[in-house]
Protein backbone atom coordinates (compact mmCIF):
# COMPACT_ATOMS: atom_id res chain seq x y z
CA UNK A 1 0.00 0.00 0.00
CA UNK A 2 1.48 3.29 -0.86
CA UNK A 3 2.92 5.14 2.36
CA UNK A 4 0.70 8.64 2.10
CA UNK A 5 -2.21 6.43 1.69
CA UNK A 6 -1.55 4.62 4.66
CA UNK A 7 -0.26 7.79 6.50
CA UNK A 8 -3.85 9.27 5.37
CA UNK A 9 -6.23 6.75 6.81
CA UNK A 10 -4.08 6.30 10.19
CA UNK A 11 -4.96 10.15 10.43
CA UNK A 12 -8.34 9.60 9.64
CA UNK A 13 -8.22 6.76 12.11
CA UNK A 14 -7.34 8.88 15.43
CA UNK A 15 -9.77 11.87 14.16
CA UNK A 16 -12.68 9.05 14.23
CA UNK A 17 -12.05 7.21 17.08
CA UNK A 18 -11.15 9.90 19.25
CA UNK A 19 -11.22 13.60 20.61
CA UNK A 20 -8.56 15.09 22.30
CA UNK A 21 -7.62 14.77 25.90
CA UNK A 22 -9.40 18.27 27.44
CA UNK A 23 -12.48 17.35 25.70
CA UNK A 24 -12.87 14.47 27.64
CA UNK A 25 -11.86 15.44 30.44
CA UNK A 26 -14.24 18.73 30.49
CA UNK A 27 -17.40 15.66 29.38
CA UNK A 28 -16.07 13.98 32.86
CA UNK A 29 -16.61 17.03 34.94
CA UNK A 30 -20.52 17.68 33.02
CA UNK A 31 -20.85 14.06 33.70
CA UNK A 32 -19.75 14.29 37.58
CA UNK A 33 -22.02 17.59 38.10
CA UNK A 34 -25.00 15.46 36.31
CA UNK A 35 -24.42 12.59 38.90
CA UNK A 36 -24.54 14.92 42.42
CA UNK A 37 -28.30 15.73 40.87
CA UNK A 38 -30.89 13.64 42.82
CA UNK A 39 -34.04 14.76 41.11
CA UNK A 40 -34.88 17.85 38.92
CA UNK A 41 -37.93 19.41 37.25
CA UNK A 42 -38.01 21.44 34.08
CA UNK A 43 -39.81 23.02 31.58
CA UNK A 44 -39.62 20.97 27.84
CA UNK A 45 -40.22 21.56 23.90
CA UNK A 46 -40.07 18.49 22.24
CA UNK A 47 -40.37 18.67 18.28
CA UNK A 48 -39.73 16.03 15.75
CA UNK A 49 -39.06 16.21 11.71
CA UNK A 50 -39.02 13.56 9.07
CA UNK A 51 -35.79 13.56 7.74
CA UNK A 52 -35.44 16.40 5.05
CA UNK A 53 -38.09 18.61 6.77
CA UNK A 54 -37.60 22.05 7.02
CA UNK A 55 -40.96 22.65 9.62
CA UNK A 56 -41.36 20.45 12.30
CA UNK A 57 -44.30 17.35 12.08
CA UNK A 58 -44.70 17.78 15.98
CA UNK A 59 -44.37 20.20 18.60
CA UNK A 60 -45.16 20.08 22.18
CA UNK A 61 -44.21 21.76 25.24
CA UNK A 62 -44.41 19.99 28.63
CA UNK A 63 -43.48 19.82 32.48
CA UNK A 64 -41.64 17.10 33.10
CA UNK A 65 -39.81 15.60 36.92
CA UNK A 66 -37.27 13.07 37.31
CA UNK A 67 -35.87 11.58 40.24
CA UNK A 68 -32.70 8.96 40.52
CA UNK A 69 -34.27 5.85 41.15
CA UNK A 70 -31.72 3.37 42.29
CA UNK A 71 -33.79 0.19 42.87
CA UNK A 72 -34.85 0.19 39.67
CA UNK A 73 -31.77 -1.79 37.53
CA UNK A 74 -33.16 -1.55 34.23
CA UNK A 75 -33.41 2.05 33.80
CA UNK A 76 -32.35 3.75 36.79
CA UNK A 77 -34.65 6.63 36.99
CA UNK A 78 -38.54 7.37 37.22
CA UNK A 79 -40.39 10.50 35.81
CA UNK A 80 -43.64 12.41 35.61
CA UNK A 81 -44.57 14.21 32.35
CA UNK A 82 -47.49 16.74 32.49
CA UNK A 83 -49.54 19.57 30.55
CA UNK A 84 -48.89 22.28 33.82
CA UNK A 85 -46.32 22.87 35.93
CA UNK A 86 -48.06 21.65 39.29
CA UNK A 87 -48.46 18.50 37.83
CA UNK A 88 -52.02 17.92 38.09
CA UNK A 89 -52.65 17.18 34.44
CA UNK A 90 -50.00 14.48 34.02
CA UNK A 91 -49.84 12.49 30.89
CA UNK A 92 -47.52 9.66 31.17
CA UNK A 93 -45.05 8.72 33.79
CA UNK A 94 -42.57 6.06 35.05
CA UNK A 95 -42.00 4.43 38.46
CA UNK A 96 -39.80 1.80 37.92
CA UNK A 97 -41.96 -0.75 38.00
CA UNK A 98 -45.21 0.39 35.62
CA UNK A 99 -45.03 2.75 33.01
CA UNK A 100 -48.49 4.46 32.48
CA UNK A 101 -50.20 6.69 29.94
CA UNK A 102 -52.99 8.68 30.48
CA UNK A 103 -55.99 9.14 27.87
CA UNK A 104 -57.82 11.61 29.19
CA UNK A 105 -60.68 11.65 25.83
CA UNK A 106 -61.48 8.11 26.70
CA UNK A 107 -60.98 8.30 30.28
CA UNK A 108 -58.55 5.11 30.33
CA UNK A 109 -54.70 4.67 32.31
CA UNK A 110 -53.01 2.18 29.81
CA UNK A 111 -50.05 0.55 31.88
CA UNK A 112 -47.08 -1.57 31.25
CA UNK A 113 -45.74 -3.59 34.31
CA UNK A 114 -43.07 -5.95 31.52
CA UNK A 115 -44.58 -9.00 32.18
CA UNK A 116 -45.62 -9.36 29.01
CA UNK A 117 -43.00 -11.05 26.25
CA UNK A 118 -41.34 -9.09 24.04
CA UNK A 119 -39.17 -9.22 21.20
CA UNK A 120 -36.04 -7.18 22.98
CA UNK A 121 -34.20 -8.24 26.16
CA UNK A 122 -34.29 -4.66 27.71
CA UNK A 123 -37.12 -1.86 28.67
CA UNK A 124 -38.35 0.28 26.13
CA UNK A 125 -38.46 3.40 28.45
CA UNK A 126 -36.49 5.81 27.86
CA UNK A 127 -35.59 8.65 30.53
CA UNK A 128 -36.64 12.21 29.92
CA UNK A 129 -34.36 15.08 29.14
CA UNK A 130 -31.83 15.11 31.87
CA UNK A 131 -30.96 11.47 32.74
CA UNK A 132 -31.09 10.42 28.76
CA UNK A 133 -28.40 13.13 28.19
CA UNK A 134 -26.49 11.89 31.15
CA UNK A 135 -26.58 8.15 29.40
CA UNK A 136 -25.63 9.71 26.50
CA UNK A 137 -22.25 10.87 28.32
CA UNK A 138 -21.32 8.01 29.63
CA UNK A 139 -21.78 5.96 26.79
CA UNK A 140 -19.65 8.62 25.31
CA UNK A 141 -16.91 8.56 27.62
CA UNK A 142 -16.65 4.73 28.21
CA UNK A 143 -17.79 2.87 24.42
CA UNK A 144 -15.64 1.02 22.74
CA UNK A 145 -17.78 1.41 19.63
CA UNK A 146 -17.14 2.79 16.01
CA UNK A 147 -17.79 6.32 16.98
CA UNK A 148 -16.78 10.12 16.34
CA UNK A 149 -17.19 12.27 19.14
CA UNK A 150 -16.50 15.83 18.84
CA UNK A 151 -17.11 18.69 21.15
CA UNK A 152 -17.21 21.95 19.98
CA UNK A 153 -17.33 25.54 21.17
CA UNK A 154 -20.09 27.88 20.35
CA UNK A 155 -19.34 31.03 22.46
CA UNK A 156 -21.74 30.40 25.32
CA UNK A 157 -22.27 26.68 24.71
CA UNK A 158 -20.36 23.42 24.14
CA UNK A 159 -21.94 21.19 21.51
CA UNK A 160 -21.49 17.52 22.32
CA UNK A 161 -21.72 15.55 18.84
CA UNK A 162 -21.85 11.37 18.72
CA UNK A 163 -22.30 10.04 15.69
CA UNK A 164 -22.61 5.84 16.30
CA UNK A 165 -21.32 3.78 13.50
CA UNK A 166 -22.53 0.34 14.54
CA UNK A 167 -24.66 -2.35 12.25
CA UNK A 168 -27.63 -1.43 14.58
CA UNK A 169 -28.52 2.00 15.79
CA UNK A 170 -28.09 2.52 19.42
CA UNK A 171 -30.91 3.91 21.70
CA UNK A 172 -30.68 5.13 25.60
CA UNK A 173 -32.86 3.46 27.54
CA UNK A 174 -31.32 4.01 30.47
CA UNK A 175 -28.37 2.35 29.75
CA UNK A 176 -26.82 2.11 25.43
CA UNK A 177 -29.12 -0.57 23.91
CA UNK A 178 -28.64 -2.21 20.39
CA UNK A 179 -32.06 -2.41 18.43
CA UNK A 180 -33.24 -5.29 16.15
CA UNK A 181 -33.16 -5.32 12.45
CA UNK A 182 -35.69 -3.60 11.39
CA UNK A 183 -36.56 -3.98 7.65
CA UNK A 184 -37.38 -0.21 7.17
CA UNK A 185 -34.17 1.38 9.00
CA UNK A 186 -32.03 1.41 5.29
CA UNK A 187 -29.26 3.46 7.44
CA UNK A 188 -28.33 2.06 10.97
CA UNK A 189 -25.96 5.17 11.83
CA UNK A 190 -27.11 6.97 15.26
CA UNK A 191 -26.20 10.68 15.95
CA UNK A 192 -26.58 12.53 19.06
CA UNK A 193 -26.12 16.02 20.11
CA UNK A 194 -25.98 17.70 23.14
CA UNK A 195 -25.60 21.23 24.01
CA UNK A 196 -24.25 22.24 27.81
CA UNK A 197 -24.17 25.64 29.05
CA UNK A 198 -20.69 27.00 29.86
CA UNK A 199 -22.66 28.95 32.65
CA UNK A 200 -23.25 26.49 34.75
CA UNK A 201 -21.42 22.91 33.12
CA UNK A 202 -24.69 21.30 32.31
CA UNK A 203 -26.95 20.35 29.18
CA UNK A 204 -29.85 21.93 28.29
CA UNK A 205 -31.05 20.75 25.15
CA UNK A 206 -30.26 17.68 22.69
CA UNK A 207 -30.91 16.16 19.57
CA UNK A 208 -31.38 12.62 17.98
CA UNK A 209 -30.92 11.95 14.29
CA UNK A 210 -32.25 8.75 13.33
CA UNK A 211 -32.74 7.34 9.55
CA UNK A 212 -36.68 7.48 10.02
CA UNK A 213 -36.99 10.52 12.45
CA UNK A 214 -34.92 13.54 14.26
CA UNK A 215 -36.25 14.18 17.90
CA UNK A 216 -34.84 17.37 19.53
CA UNK A 217 -35.79 18.65 23.17
CA UNK A 218 -34.67 21.90 24.21
CA UNK A 219 -35.55 22.53 28.24
CA UNK A 220 -35.52 25.77 30.62
CA UNK A 221 -36.52 27.05 33.84
CA UNK A 222 -34.21 24.10 36.16
CA UNK A 223 -34.97 23.39 39.99
CA UNK A 224 -32.81 20.83 41.02
CA UNK A 225 -33.40 18.50 44.20
CA UNK A 226 -36.51 19.48 44.85
CA UNK A 227 -37.18 19.15 48.82
CA UNK A 228 -41.01 18.64 48.56
CA UNK A 229 -41.26 16.11 45.27
CA UNK A 230 -41.80 12.58 46.22
CA UNK A 231 -40.78 9.57 45.10
CA UNK A 232 -42.99 8.63 41.94
CA UNK A 233 -45.81 5.81 42.39
CA UNK A 234 -47.96 4.85 39.48
CA UNK A 235 -51.11 4.48 41.40
CA UNK A 236 -51.02 7.73 42.74
CA UNK A 237 -52.17 9.46 39.41
CA UNK A 238 -54.78 6.88 37.97
CA UNK A 239 -58.41 8.78 37.83
CA UNK A 240 -60.58 6.90 40.17
CA UNK A 241 -63.07 7.24 37.59
CA UNK A 242 -60.87 6.44 34.28
CA UNK A 243 -60.68 2.39 33.33
CA UNK A 244 -57.37 0.22 33.62
CA UNK A 245 -55.68 -1.19 30.47
CA UNK A 246 -52.38 -3.01 30.15
CA UNK A 247 -50.53 -2.48 27.23
CA UNK A 248 -51.16 -5.24 24.09
CA UNK A 249 -54.77 -6.02 24.96
CA UNK A 250 -57.02 -4.87 21.66
CA UNK A 251 -58.27 -1.09 21.97
CA UNK A 252 -61.83 -0.32 21.77
CA UNK A 253 -61.97 0.92 18.20
CA UNK A 254 -64.04 -0.40 16.49
CA UNK A 255 -63.12 -2.28 13.17
CA UNK A 256 -65.06 -4.04 10.38
CA UNK A 257 -64.63 -5.77 7.23
CA UNK A 258 -66.06 -2.99 4.58
CA UNK A 259 -66.12 -5.22 2.03
CA UNK A 260 -69.36 -5.58 -0.14
CA UNK A 261 -70.22 -1.75 1.36
CA UNK A 262 -70.67 1.27 -0.41
CA UNK A 263 -67.53 3.29 0.02
CA UNK A 264 -68.46 6.18 2.14
CA UNK A 265 -67.65 9.51 0.63
CA UNK A 266 -65.24 11.93 1.33
CA UNK A 267 -63.91 15.56 0.00
CA UNK A 268 -60.13 16.01 0.84
CA UNK A 269 -57.26 18.52 -0.16
CA UNK A 270 -55.00 17.98 -2.76
CA UNK A 271 -51.23 19.24 -1.99
CA UNK A 272 -52.23 22.47 -4.61
CA UNK A 273 -54.98 23.04 -1.60
CA UNK A 274 -57.45 22.28 -4.66
CA UNK A 275 -60.55 20.21 -2.79
CA UNK A 276 -60.72 16.33 -4.18
CA UNK A 277 -63.95 14.19 -3.46
CA UNK A 278 -64.45 10.62 -4.38
CA UNK A 279 -67.85 11.78 -6.01
CA UNK A 280 -65.22 13.46 -8.44
CA UNK A 281 -63.26 10.62 -9.74
CA UNK A 282 -64.42 9.00 -12.41
CA UNK A 283 -61.99 6.38 -12.64
CA UNK A 284 -63.65 2.91 -13.40
CA UNK A 285 -61.31 1.55 -10.57
CA UNK A 286 -59.83 3.67 -7.03
CA UNK A 287 -57.49 1.85 -5.30
CA UNK A 288 -57.61 4.12 -1.66
CA UNK A 289 -54.40 3.70 1.09
CA UNK A 290 -54.84 5.19 4.45
CA UNK A 291 -51.36 5.96 4.78
CA UNK A 292 -48.83 8.09 7.52
CA UNK A 293 -45.97 9.45 7.37
CA UNK A 294 -43.43 7.66 9.64
CA UNK A 295 -44.92 4.59 8.68
CA UNK A 296 -42.29 1.86 7.73
CA UNK A 297 -44.66 -0.60 5.88
CA UNK A 298 -46.35 2.61 4.35
CA UNK A 299 -42.98 3.75 2.91
CA UNK A 300 -42.13 -0.10 1.63
CA UNK A 301 -45.40 0.11 -0.36
CA UNK A 302 -44.86 2.89 -2.08
CA UNK A 303 -42.42 1.68 -5.01
CA UNK A 304 -45.88 -1.18 -5.84
CA UNK A 305 -48.00 1.77 -5.95
CA UNK A 306 -45.81 3.86 -8.44
CA UNK A 307 -45.79 0.67 -10.62
CA UNK A 308 -49.39 0.91 -10.67
CA UNK A 309 -49.38 4.46 -11.14
CA UNK A 310 -47.19 3.98 -14.43
CA UNK A 311 -48.91 0.55 -15.58
CA UNK A 312 -52.58 2.16 -15.66
CA UNK A 313 -54.04 4.89 -17.00
CA UNK A 314 -56.55 7.60 -14.79
CA UNK A 315 -59.42 6.18 -16.43
CA UNK A 316 -58.92 2.97 -15.56
CA UNK A 317 -57.18 3.16 -12.22
CA UNK A 318 -57.01 5.90 -9.96
CA UNK A 319 -54.42 5.94 -7.01
CA UNK A 320 -55.52 7.80 -3.66
CA UNK A 321 -53.23 8.06 -0.66
CA UNK A 322 -54.87 9.80 2.32
CA UNK A 323 -52.13 10.97 5.37
CA UNK A 324 -54.23 10.09 8.41
CA UNK A 325 -51.13 10.89 10.87
CA UNK A 326 -51.66 14.92 11.24
CA UNK A 327 -48.94 15.78 9.01
CA UNK A 328 -48.12 19.42 8.08
CA UNK A 329 -48.37 20.28 4.39
CA UNK A 330 -44.96 20.93 4.57
CA UNK A 331 -44.11 17.16 5.67
CA UNK A 332 -46.63 15.82 2.81
CA UNK A 333 -44.67 17.86 0.09
CA UNK A 334 -41.57 16.80 1.70
CA UNK A 335 -42.91 13.05 1.35
CA UNK A 336 -43.92 12.90 -1.79
CA UNK A 337 -40.84 14.82 -3.47
CA UNK A 338 -38.03 12.38 -1.19
CA UNK A 339 -39.73 9.40 -2.07
CA UNK A 340 -41.44 10.30 -6.27
CA UNK A 341 -45.35 9.59 -5.15
CA UNK A 342 -46.66 10.17 -8.70
CA UNK A 343 -50.25 9.60 -7.58
CA UNK A 344 -52.95 11.50 -5.39
CA UNK A 345 -51.77 12.36 -2.14
CA UNK A 346 -54.48 14.00 0.07
CA UNK A 347 -54.89 15.60 3.42
CA UNK A 348 -57.50 17.20 5.59
CA UNK A 349 -58.09 18.67 9.06
CA UNK A 350 -57.88 16.88 12.38
CA UNK A 351 -61.95 16.78 11.69
CA UNK A 352 -61.77 15.55 8.02
CA UNK A 353 -59.21 12.60 9.37
CA UNK A 354 -61.61 11.46 11.92
CA UNK A 355 -64.61 10.98 10.12
CA UNK A 356 -62.47 9.08 6.91
CA UNK A 357 -61.31 6.93 9.61
CA UNK A 358 -64.43 6.10 11.68
CA UNK A 359 -66.68 5.96 8.28
CA UNK A 360 -63.93 3.31 6.65
CA UNK A 361 -64.06 1.83 10.32
CA UNK A 362 -59.92 1.46 9.86
CA UNK A 363 -59.18 1.80 13.75
CA UNK A 364 -56.52 3.83 12.77
CA UNK A 365 -53.84 1.51 11.53
CA UNK A 366 -51.91 2.10 8.83
CA UNK A 367 -51.47 0.86 5.98
CA UNK A 368 -55.21 -0.22 5.31
CA UNK A 369 -56.43 -0.95 1.49
CA UNK A 370 -59.12 -0.18 0.02
CA UNK A 371 -59.84 -1.39 -4.18
CA UNK A 372 -62.94 0.10 -4.78
CA UNK A 373 -65.10 -0.56 -8.12
CA UNK A 374 -67.07 1.65 -10.94
CA UNK A 375 -70.21 1.30 -8.53
CA UNK A 376 -68.14 2.69 -5.80
CA UNK A 377 -68.09 -0.25 -3.91
CA UNK A 378 -65.36 -1.90 -1.67
CA UNK A 379 -64.66 -5.41 -3.26
CA UNK A 380 -61.45 -5.80 -1.47
CA UNK A 381 -59.95 -4.06 1.78
CA UNK A 382 -56.62 -5.00 3.45
CA UNK A 383 -54.95 -4.18 6.64
CA UNK A 384 -51.06 -3.85 6.61
CA UNK A 385 -48.32 -4.53 3.58
CA UNK A 386 -46.79 -7.57 3.00
CA UNK A 387 -44.25 -6.75 0.03
CA UNK A 388 -45.53 -9.23 -3.04
CA UNK A 389 -48.50 -10.69 -1.02
CA UNK A 390 -50.16 -7.38 -1.21
CA UNK A 391 -49.18 -6.59 -4.00
CA UNK A 392 -50.40 -9.91 -5.83
CA UNK A 393 -54.18 -9.64 -4.34
CA UNK A 394 -54.69 -6.05 -4.73
CA UNK A 395 -53.38 -6.61 -8.23
CA UNK A 396 -55.92 -9.64 -8.94
CA UNK A 397 -58.37 -7.69 -8.02
CA UNK A 398 -57.89 -4.32 -10.19
CA UNK A 399 -57.56 -6.84 -12.89
CA UNK A 400 -60.46 -8.78 -12.73
CA UNK A 401 -62.51 -5.46 -12.01
CA UNK A 402 -60.89 -3.96 -15.47
CA UNK A 403 -61.27 -7.42 -17.30
CA UNK A 404 -57.56 -7.43 -18.16
CA UNK A 405 -56.55 -11.35 -19.93
CA UNK A 406 -60.58 -11.55 -20.61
Amino acid sequence: MDLKLLFSMLVLGCCISCTPHSDKEYLRKVRQKMDRVESVSYRMIQQTWEPGDSDPVYKEEFYVYEHKNPEDTAVGSSYLVARDRAFQQVETGYDGKVCFTLDRDEKEVWIDNFTRKRPVAFRLVMPKFFFHTRCILDYALTTADSVTLSLQDLGEDYLLSLTVHMPQQVEFFGKPCYMPENPYVYDPTSVYKVWISKATDLPYRSRQEMCLTIVEWECADFVFDLPDKDLIVAEDFYPEDYTLHRYGEARREETADMTGKQAPAWTLTDMNDHPVSLDALKSKVILLQLTGIGCGPCKVSIPFLRRLRNLYDQEALEIVAVETWGRKKSSCENYIRNFGINYRFLSGNEKEIAELVQNYQSGGGVPQFFVIDSERKIVKQISGYAEETTDREIEQQIERLLGVGE
